[in-house]
């Protein structure tokens, strides 16, 4: 048996997943689950709590999910294999992924203290291959939380300008895109 507490952080990851976190009120998810908006916070003190714990839920998934795939050993592959994750993610829940990367919120993890300190498994998964291609000389000696960081930043960019309507590619283009954009970061710029 699914207790109340569950049911209603399942009723609020569904309602983020389609609709983002301003889908989420007390109100919808006492209605979908028959219950009043005050039995809602007898089990969540506020909105707040009640998306960070959606927030916690989406990661732990996404973790579990990336976590069992096979990373290449060559690190440019693996690389890639990583930002084809992250656009998969924003093409296919564009609305979760703008909660768990783009979206201000309360309790959000921060760099540099919450991922380098090992609050952020999945940027972890990340900066394991950073840290193996530094390590088999594929990249060079560098802080793998910066060079993590960068890639990401990048991509999640790119990401928040194609839902924003300023990159209107189709989704493979946009794909290229980003996968281009990783190759001039990992070759610069400079000539």
């Amino acid at each position: 048996m699914v207790s109340t507490t569950e049911q209603i952080a399942a009723v609020a990851k569904d309602l983020v997943i389609d609709g983002g976190s301003a889908a989420v009120s007390m109100r919808k998810i006492g209605d979908a689950l028959g219950l009043s908006p005050m039995a809602v916070y007898r089990h969540f003190p506020n909105r707040e709590a009640l998306l960070a714990r959606v927030a916690d839920d989406l990661f732990d998934d996404t973790f579990a999910r990336l976590s069992r795939k096979e990373i290449p050993a060559d690190t440019v592959k693996a690389l890639h294999g990583a930002v084809d994750d992250l656009v998969d993610l924003a093409l296919e829940r564009p609305r979760q992924f703008a909660f768990m990367f783009i979206e201000p919120r309360e309790g959000a993890r921060a760099f540099p203290d919450d991922f380098s300190g090992g609050r952020s498994r999945l940027f972890g998964l990340l900066t394991g291959i950073i840290d193996a291609g530094i390590a088999n000389g594929a990249l060079a000696e560098t802080d793998s939380w910066k060079v993590g960081l960068a890639l990401t930043a990048n991509v999640y960019g790119l990401v928040a300008l194609h839902q924003g309507g300023r990159i209107a590619l189709t989704d493979k283009d946009f794909r290229d895109l980003c996968h281009d954009s990783l190759e001039r970061l990992l070759n610069g710029i400079l000539a």
